[in-house]
């Protein structure tokens, strides 16, 4: 599958106007997406809620299992000022083929985000956002909240490459559907 027909069917009844529980399932979606790198054929499923949807939000690094440990894998906070800071981080630490979710909250808000980083053929940094089937440019991480901004308790931005997990199959079940063919 290409990059391009793996983030178009993560959330195809993705609607900015539309049912809002499709706009709000960014943590099932950037599993998804990975699913669908690797050649499974399968959507966010909406509804996903309760306990699961909370769990998520909180931990979206649940989805995945770290082969080696059998344990989820942690994720790595960035120490960043300000995006340039963020993006120094980003291009020292994301190599060609290797795939990360990127959490952040955003700035003078109080929700969240996570996409996919990952790197192009011609090595460039590229932002995935499988909610919206759609990739963005490094300038949205100038609405990024980092570290050292108002928030009193921080939540920095982090990483956790996820190209190198398995999947936790508990909750990947829970989360994923089979494509609908058209």
């Amino acid at each position: 599958m290409t990059i391009e027909d793996a983030i178009n069917g993560v959330n195809p009844n993705y609607d900015i106007f539309g049912n809002p529980t499709y706009k709000k399932n960014c943590q099932a979606g950037v599993a998804i997406f990975e699913a669908r790198l690797r050649g499974y054929d399968v959507e966010v499923d909406v509804p996903y809620e309760g306990d699961l949807k909370n769990k998520l939000e909180e931990r979206p690094n649940i989805a995945f299992i770290d082969p080696a440990t059998g344990k989820t894998p942690e994720f790595t906070k960035i120490k960043a000022k300000n995006e340039f800071d963020c993006i120094n981080y980003l291009e020292n630490t994301v190599q060609k083929g290797e795939r990360y979710i990127f959490a952040f909250d955003w700035k003078q808000q109080k929700v969240g985000h996570i996409i996919t980083v990952t790197r192009d053929s011609n090595n460039n940094l590229m932002f995935y956002d499988p909610q919206i089937g759609r990739n963005r440019n490094a300038e949205f991480l100038s609405a990024v909240k980092y570290q050292f901004e108002w928030s009193e308790e921080p939540n920095p931005p982090k990483i956790l490459r996820v190209d190198d997990k398995e999947f936790n199959k508990e909750i990947f079940n829970q989360i994923s559907k089979p494509t609908k063919k058209k």
